[in-house]
């Protein structure tokens, strides 16, 4: 897959070139423009990122260790995960961001519950097309704000932002609804410091998302 290079880009960016390509690669992978079973082709991926081949090799190695890439019959390919891996990312997701929301409850700094509080808003009013990056926004700043980096980092990982979009596009009026609800409930536990409250329902949130997932697998 061959796109037109954006100011998003390692070069556009003045960051060092294999950092860079690897970040990119990575957000594209986790975002969906590079979907599961998709062939990732050195040249391509050069002339895209405007890079040499070396950053780029170098970056799949990398994707290869983050498990993100999978090497078939000497190609790289960007990796599916099986219906089990799927079921387990969820429950680790359930039990991590949880964990973190009641953290957050605890630690988080008055401008940072303004800011949940806002995202919960622009999740409430987000058009169909921008409803998975006003989700996503709204669970980062709970994970942000809880105040600590070794479980933000973790969090990262367990995350199937492609997923994510699947998910959304599936959705009817009513699970927005619900979904939209669900955040709701979630902002009000955080904005009065209900930390057992926080963890609950975003526990259960999680929850809900994979049971609504299983009709799509």
């Amino acid at each position: 897959m061959v796109t037109t290079q954006t100011a998003s880009t390692p070069r556009a960016r003045g960051v060092p070139m294999s950092a860079g390509a690897y970040h990119q690669l990575r957000q594209d992978i986790v975002h969906g423009v590079l979907r599961p079973n998709e062939v990732l082709i050195e040249t391509e991926l050069s002339e895209r990122l405007g890079v040499s081949r070396t950053p780029i090799r170098e970056s799949l190695q990398r994707l290869a260790a983050d498990g993100l890439i999978v090497m078939r019959r000497r190609r790289w390919y960007v990796y599916e995960h099986t219906l089990d891996e799927i079921r387990e990312l969820y429950e680790v997701r359930a039990a991590q961001e949880g964990y973190a929301a009641l953290l957050t409850c605890e630690r988080a700094t008055e401008e940072q519950i303004g800011a949940i509080q806002q995202a919960a808003t622009s999740v409430r009013y987000a058009a169909a097309a921008d409803r998975v990056a006003a989700n996503d926004a709204f669970h980062d700043l709970i994970n942000a704000a809880c105040g600590n980096a070794r479980l933000i980092e973790e969090i990262a990982k367990t995350r199937l932002f492609y997923f994510n979009q699947r998910l959304a596009h599936a959705y009817q009026p009513e699970d927005m609804s619900r979904s939209t609800a669900e955040h709701d409930a979630i902002s009000r536990a955080v904005t009065s410091r209900d930390g057992e409250q926080a963890q609950r329902l975003v526990h259960e949130h999680v929850r809900e998302a994979y049971r609504f997932a299983t009709y799509l697998m």
